[in-house]
């Protein structure tokens, strides 16, 4: 291709085809007719002498080249769009655009309300995305601009982060469980089945079982999950305890008459982090967004720093 000769325009709608592989949602977020953004993609596939998206079954899928375009096409939108933010007031108030979060599920359950209620106060024609950790939070924050909320990422290179909340650990077990009688000893929380929460499900040990280690005790953990809502249906069906963070575990209490105990052994807290990428550090939009965060998470009523 001829770089001289392309119309740097065509990338915007280059960006949300190859992003959507859809024509009709492309043409939502582009803002003009389903029939123009055909006629974008027609162009386009001559510029780049490549179908870019081609029919499977009911839907389009991306060709190689197609797949290998997305990247850069996110690159120069955000790149141009950092041209027009430089030096620019924001108004929330006015904001059309889309603000993303990354998190984990439980994060999101504790956070989401408050932050939903006071974007819609602030930034009523604003949309917000927000997903769990599900991609690598670096190319994540590059690719979007978005915020992380996420623990400690002090060793990851190339990214900004302040800490947002901490939570401590609680014992969680169902109403009516043995444990609920008698002495809350940590000999007996020893004794139970235990429900551990690893994320990638690796390890069958945690700090709860080095803080045991130190006591002479150990605890059989009979099930594995990789996040802390999986590890909810599994309390209210059994006799196993878990530890969880107390945000998360208050919140679950409440739905599903479940029993927080304090855990029976010092557990440090567990700090979460908002994390964003160093160009949008000074960025209008970017500072106010990480302000209602803050503001959401005192809203939840978590222990803020």
């Amino acid at each position: 291709m001829n770089f001289s000769a392309f119309d740097l325009n065509h990338v915007r709608a280059l960006h949300y085809l190859l992003e959507e592989a859809h024509v009709a949602r492309a043409a939502r977020k582009l803002g003009i007719t389903p029939a123009a953004t055909s006629n974008a993609l027609r162009r386009l596939r001559v510029e780049f002498d490549d179908p870019l998206l081609v029919r499977s079954g009911r839907a389009l899928a991306r060709t190689p080249l197609a797949e290998g375009l997305r990247g850069p096409a996110r690159e120069v939108l955000a790149a141009a769009e950092r041209l027009f933010e430089v030096g620019a007031p924001f108004e929330p108030g006015t904001y059309e655009g889309e603000l993303f979060v990354t998190t984990s599920d439980r994060v999101a359950e504790v956070l989401l309300p408050a932050l939903d209620r006071l974007l819609a106060e602030r930034a009523p024609r604003a949309s917000l995305s927000m997903r769990t950790v599900t991609v690598e939070v670096e190319a994540f924050l590059r690719d979007h601009g978005g915020i992380a909320v996420i623990p400690d990422i002090s060793r990851a290179r190339g990214v900004r982060a302040e800490a947002l909340f901490a939570d401590d650990f609680v014992c969680v077990l169902r109403k009516g469980h043995p444990l609920t009688k008698g002495p809350w000893t940590v000999r007996r929380f020893a004794g139970a089945e235990h429900i551990l929460v690893a994320p990638l499900a690796s390890s069958h040990r945690g700090v709860v079982d080095d803080r045991l280690a130190e006591q002479g005790l150990a605890r059989r953990v009979t099930r594995v999950v990789t996040s802390f809502g999986l590890a909810v249906p599994l309390l209210v069906a059994s006799d196993r305890i878990a530890i969880l963070p107390r945000s998360f575990a208050l919140a679950r209490a409440r739905e599903l008459d479940l029993v927080v105990r304090a855990a029976p052994l010092d557990l440090p807290a567990l700090e979460m982090q908002m994390a964003w990428h160093p160009g949008h550090e000074r960025d209008p939009k970017h500072v106010w967004f990480r302000g209602v965060l803050r503001d959401a998470a005192r809203a939840s009523g978590l222990r803020l720093p």
